[in-house]
């Protein structure tokens, strides 16, 4: 039987996510090396516990099937999308029967089909599987189109094979006012403030929770806050993006009264002895002092529905800074970066109703003009 086990490494004492075989008591060696790639490259924890998940799936496939990893080819690979989409109860469906019986989502099934093709990618280039027959397992060689086909003479881009529709679901933002409602809602500073900072400047609950007092050390003077990763933070925040600084550019004082109340007045004096340098720490009961982890995160937001009746979250309040941004006209270059997407193409495909609806009204206004 294969799990997913927390190990923990002798040399630095991290703790990590390893896909463990019960039978022969050692890890599953295929996956848990690209897992360490993983972590090595510094992706988020959350991603390669996502990636040891889909794969641990696949491995499972492969058992059920009778197939050596090795010998996967492009059929196997959609054969297997086709089976864990439907949950692994149905092997050869219509597409329009299928998209009403699947027991995963699109989202889902990519993600595994990202990991696995990640781990095909990484055992060719380590010269453990034929990297031509990887090359027709992952990708498809497609030629440009439009305007620029017979123009220019670049190489074809490389696509992926296998991926399976994805419905565009616009998430949500809230308004001005709700904001307000849910900082007025707050009983703390430290509360008001985050809700706050999630509201101007767009970072993730893990970029947040992962904020140290350094980071925030030129805000009073420069309103700008720093975006760290680290693995070893004591809560297991982690900042998933790009290491980056962000400027406060709307509510700034506000923003920097409330901040200066917060480690002023309520800033417990057992976060100073207790060392970690953290920002953002639970302010009483028997761990007051520690960081603030995920967990307590959330039951603020319930808290703040029982008061308001708002259902926020904390990357509602992401999605709402960028869609504001960019309806004020900001590139989406510069929005891009604020949010620390590594490419472009992430930021214009999650807002690309904004993006749509903004060159809908600049092609108005030029039609009004003419």
């Amino acid at each position: 039987m294969i799990t997913i086990e927390k190990a923990i490494d002798p040399q630095t004492g991290e703790r990590f996510s390893c896909v463990f075989d019960t039978e022969t008591c050692l890890p599953v060696e295929p996956i848990q090396r690209y897992l360490n790639y993983c972590r090595k490259r510094q992706l988020a924890a959350n991603t390669v516990i996502t990636y040891a998940c889909r794969l641990l799936d696949f491995w499972h496939w492969l058992e059920y099937k009778s197939l050596n990893w090795q010998n996967v080819g492009l059929n196997e690979l959609a054969d297997f999308v086709n089976w864990y989409l439907l949950g692994g109860e149905v092997e050869v469906i219509s597409e329009e029967v299928r998209e009403v019986v699947s027991k995963r989502s699109p989202r889902t099934v990519n993600q595994a089909v990202t990991a696995i093709q990640g781990m095909y990618e990484f055992h060719a280039v380590e010269g453990r599987i034929d990297e031509k027959k990887f090359t027709k397992l992952a990708h498809g060689w497609g030629k440009r189109g439009g305007f620029l086909r017979g123009i220019v003479k670049s190489s074809p881009e490389r696509r992926k094979r296998i991926k399976v529709k994805e419905p565009k679901v616009f998430p949500g933002c809230l308004t001005d006012e709700q904001v307000v409602q849910l900082a007025n809602a707050c009983y703390t500073y430290r509360d008001r403030l985050i809700v706050m900072l999630l509201r101007e400047t767009g970072v993730r609950r893990g970029e947040l929770l992962g904020l140290h007092l350094v980071d925030v050390a030129d805000f009073d003077s420069r309103g700008r806050i720093k975006i760290v990763r680290r693995d070893d933070n004591p809560n297991g925040a982690t900042a998933k993006g790009t290491e980056r600084e962000i400027p406060v550019l709307h509510n700034r004082e506000e923003i920097q009264e409330t901040f200066q109340a917060y480690l002023l007045e309520e800033y417990p004096p057992e976060a100073e002895q207790q060392g970690h340098g953290m920002l953002f720490v639970n302010l009483d009961g028997k761990y007051t002092g520690k960081p603030m982890t995920s967990a307590r995160l959330n039951d603020l937001f319930y808290q703040l529905r029982d008061r308001t009746g708002i259902k926020a979250h904390p990357h509602l309040f992401r999605h709402t800074f960028a869609t504001r941004m960019l309806q004020a006209g900001y590139m989406d270059q510069y929005v891009q970066q604020l949010l620390g997407h590594k490419s472009i193409a992430t930021t214009k495909d999650i807002y690309s109703h904004v993006l749509d609806e903004m060159s809908l009204d600049a092609y108005l206004a030029r039609e009004e003009e003419e």
